[in-house]
């Protein structure tokens, strides 16, 4: 093929073709061309061929040959040098927006910093154990059941440590809870009962004593540096002997002490000291006990016998360390075979379907479970709260992403003449990008400083005295913000740095005119208009939760709750108590209860009438003493109170008006004198009168009133309710206090008023509401943040304009709706779309909850009027001042 006239030689060509830069081959390609067919006119075509070659080989330079794997460009540090250069000369050149962008984002970003940090603080927990990764907990299942729990059977780690797979076991039992004494010093104290290889397992370590042997003889105990500082104060502990009385303390998510009688356990050798404060582990204790000293206590009648009993799955919980190079599946193989090997000794009704799961120790902190060793946060609620910090970050982005497009042809000049002097299109994109980051960054350094402001208001939430979240600040952490911040950087800026680095400055001179807008919806209105749908649902939802709230304080309850102080008896006999606070002259009356109704526990049992052959029905129960009716208002509808004979009080039970609807009973009378029989035990209850319905469960728990019964036992009491009939309420407390430490000089006076009581249970949905609500102004102050820097750009580029406007004797009302007019229909098409989105989803968890509030339109009007104030206020602010500048100023404006 012979070469074409016009063109240059080929073989020159394919050199040239071959090491050029493909980046920049195409633009110098044509100038040489062009010029080669110039040269063919005026000097020839052979002279014009060797010209082509010539210049082909002056082009064989590393500015132009491609390149081999590393980049060829010597001077980058100062190329990007001066793209911080520039970045830092626009956020100053353009404040409004600089300020908008960098303080939306400072704030979304200080609550996903929150959010990282509980994390931290959860994931922190039982990192020290050396063997952590070959740890697990054992979990129980049944059939039916909600979620898995914590607890497994007690005679689980003897069996599991048979299987090869396993390397040790131990299982803790927490049934310590009492008092500790030595030598007329005393503590309450919480624990576990455990075996020797505790220490082998977890790595823990004892400032004194030998971990190998401190858990191998019975009545021996490791007790913490608190206790032995406070028992033994500078004396060595290892050795001297703690007296231990039982007063069956809840433990260990903590609880009061019933009536019953304490109970002496003997005296425990203190075989070791360890300081818990040092380690940050799920499990918390003040003693650790060897499980050794069980025979004994069972043998004694003071513990029941659970060593053999695999039904009962709710007390024990059971920790595995795997052999080297086993994993989980070695394990649930092993559980799995030895639920199939026990089957026999399982069954019952709490073990239909029953199976055990293991779980890494990793996932404890981070996976709550049934009857779990502390209270914590499930890992739904990370997910719930990383959503919200997300929506808020979004909208926050969606601000830098609406204000860089709208400032698009501000920098077309910039643009045009960058790209004019050899600018690739990467070049401006890694600017741009560069600009966004840097916003982000200085965002975090504000946004550190309202984190610090966050910190003590979370802790501050009711919810975190049972939560424990400490916050603290853990070097991790720092580099976690700063790729959060680089993140929402690049995420923030990439759709403003593709969009502008494609921007062509011609077509963008020709549109100037028509920047306005022609009344479509573009890109940035729909970007405002779904920031202000987000703030709408946010408003909406707070405004619910918290008429919930209310509606909950409001409740009534069907029993009387002012004035009246509940006492926890910490063990106390109650008989003796009440006589000596009967002495105090404000008490009108006490009665006693093993649990506050209304504040979220609650007993339940299995009757039926005696010799009907229908099913066990559930009822709730409440114990109680023959006083509780009377001082709590509680209206006796049928029958009569307790006896006053013992004996016969104990056979006795009160039933509710819902308990005779349920069984058909045509009046409440007719149901007294009934006999019932109960599923877990032989004794017959007898019917001694209806009480009027009363609220005995939580209202966020349950909607329409369940049966429930109330029996005479004070073994079971926890609580003495004392009514005051003096106006002095805080005097008669100090008297009630007196009277107690005369009774009782170890344990202290506590109390609390039961409509406080009632009203803390709900604190929980005010925190809700106070995140809610949080959330919610930070979503429409940042949504409202974007309008302002929207409405500002408009009336900064529509000054001329308007002054051109006045002059021709439009009024200010007129130029005020002409700059409003647009955003004013972002707003009206906001409430438009989130209205309906707003009722639909709050519509649906709602119908979920017990006892809800109303939910209409008139919650949603309100929101949405919450909005548009807001919004035409954030509008107003800018456009009535430039409808108010005179004439002669906005004429002067470039």
């Amino acid at each position: 093929m012979k070469d074409t006239p016009d063109l240059p030689p080929r073989l020159p060509l394919r050199f040239f073709r071959a090491f050029c830069d493909p980046q920049i081959r195409d633009f110098i390609e044509g100038d040489l061309i062009e010029l080669h067919r110039e040269r063919i006119a005026s000097i020839g075509k052979r002279k014009a061929n060797l010209r082509f070659s010539k210049d082909v080989l002056l082009l064989f330079r590393p500015g132009i040959i491609r390149p081999l794997g590393f980049s060829s460009n010597l001077n980058h540090s100062a190329m990007y040098r001066n793209y911080f250069k520039i970045g830092f000369r626009n956020i100053l050149k353009y404040k409004t927006f600089s300020f908008i962008n960098i303080f939306g984002l400072a704030l979304a970003m200080s609550v996903s910093m929150l959010i990282l940090m509980m994390l931290a603080d959860q994931n922190r927990y039982d990192q020290f154990h050396e063997k952590k990764d070959r740890i697990y907990r054992v979990l129980s299942d049944y059939e039916g059941s909600k979620n898995h729990y914590a607890t497994s059977p007690q005679p689980l780690a003897a069996a599991l440590a048979e299987y090869p797979a396993v390397e040790a076991t131990a299982k803790l039992i927490p049934s310590i809870g009492g008092d500790a004494s030595y030598d007329e010093k005393t503590k309450q104290i919480g624990g576990y009962f455990t075996d020797p290889e505790f220490f082998s397992i977890f790595s823990f370590e004892l400032e004194s004593g030998n971990p190998a042997s401190a858990l191998s003889q019975p009545y021996s105990m490791v007790i913490s540096q608190e206790v032995a500082e406070l028992l033994f104060g500078n004396e060595d502990p290892i050795g001297k002997a703690i007296q231990f009385t039982d007063r069956k303390v809840p433990f260990p998510l903590g609880g009061d002490a019933p009536a019953a009688p304490a109970t002496d356990w003997g005296n425990f050798t203190v075989t070791g000291v360890i300081d818990v404060s040092k380690y940050d582990s799920h499990l918390t204790f003040d003693v650790l006990a060897s499980s050794s000293t069980l025979p004994s206590l069972i043998t004694a009648a003071k513990l029941e016998d659970r060593r053999e009993d695999w039904q009962f799955y709710f007390q024990s919980y059971t920790y595995a360390l795997l052999q080297e190079g086993k994993s989980s599946d070695d394990l649930a193989n092993a559980l799995n075979d030895i639920v199939k090997r026990k089957e026999t000794e399982m069954k019952s009704e709490h073990t239909s379907g029953f199976k055990m799961d293991p779980q890494a120790l990793s996932d404890v902190a981070l996976g709550l479970a049934n009857n779990d060793t502390n209270f914590r946060l499930p890992m739904f609620a990370y997910y719930f709260l990383a959503g919200l910090a997300l929506v808020i970050l979004a909208s926050a982005c969606l601000n830098y992403t609406n204000l860089s497009i709208a400032r698009a042809l501000t920098r077309a000049k910039e643009i045009g003449i960058r790209k004019v002097t050899g600018a690739l299109r990467k070049n401006l994109v890694v600017q741009f990008l560069t600009e966004s980051v840097l916003t982000a960054l200085l965002s975090l350094t504000i946004a550190f400083v309202l984190l610090l402001a966050l910190i003590p208001s979370f802790k501050g939430l009711w919810v975190n005295q049972y939560l424990n979240f400490d916050l603290p600040f853990i070097p991790s952490l720092f580099l976690g913000f700063i790729l959060l911040a680089i993140v929402v950087g690049i995420i923030a800026g990439i759709y403003p740095a593709l969009f502008l680095s494609g921007y062509q400055p011609i077509k963008a001179l020709k549109s100037l005119s028509d920047a306005g807008g022609s009344g479509k919806l573009r890109l940035r209105k729909v970007l405002g208009v779904s920031q202000f749908v987000v703030s709408l649902f946010f408003i909406t939802t707070s405004i619910l939760i918290y008429n919930q709230f209310k509606h909950y304080m409001a409740f009534d309850y069907g029993f009387q709750s002012e004035n009246i102080v509940n006492i926890p008896l910490q063990g106390m006999d109650y008989q003796k108590l009440r006589g000596e606070l009967e002495r105090v002259s404000g008490v009108s009356t006490i009665s006693a209860c093993d649990i506050i109704p209304a504040t979220g526990t609650n007993n339940n049992n299995e009757l039926k009438v005696l010799g009907e052959t229908s099913e066990f029905a559930a009822v709730g129960v409440l114990n109680i003493d023959r006083n509780f009716p009377e001082n709590l208002g509680i209206e006796l509808v049928a029958g009569e109170n307790f006896s006053a004979n013992e004996q016969s009080a104990a056979t006795q039970i009160l039933v509710n008006e819902t308990m005779v609807k349920d069984l058909g009973y045509p009046s409440a009378d007719a149901l007294v004198g009934t006999q019932f029989e109960t599923k877990w035990g032989d004794e017959l209850l007898v019917v001694a009168g209806v009480v009027k319905d009363f609220r005995y469960k939580l209202l966020m728990n349950e909607d329409a009133i369940s049966p429930m019964m109330l029996r005479y036992n004070p073994t079971q009491f926890q609580y003495v309710n004392v009514k005051i009939a003096s106006p002095d309420l805080m005097k008669t407390i100090s008297e009630l206090e007196s009277h107690w430490k005369e009774l009782d000089p170890v344990h202290p006076f506590r109390y609390e008023f039961l409509d406080q009581e009632i009203e803390a249970t709900h604190k929980g949905i005010f925190d809700v509401v106070s995140i809610l609500g949080f959330i919610s102004f930070l979503a429409i102050f940042i949504a409202c943040l974007g309008l302002l820097g929207m409405t500002t750009y408009t009336a900064e580029r529509k000054t001329k304009e308007v002054g051109i406007r006045k002059f021709l004797g439009a009024d200010n009302f007129s130029i005020t709706l002409l700059l409003s007019k647009g955003f004013l229909q972002m707003l009206v098409i906001s409430v438009i779309l989130g209205a309906p989105l707003s009722y639909f989803v709050n519509t649906m968890w709602l119908e979920n909850f017990p006892n809800r509030v109303g939910f209409g339109i008139g919650t949603v009007a309100l929101g949405s009027l919450v909005l548009l104030i807001l919004g035409a206020l954030t509008i107003s602010s800018q456009t009535i001042r430039v409808s108010k500048a005179k004439v002669v100023d906005t004429l002067k404006m470039d």
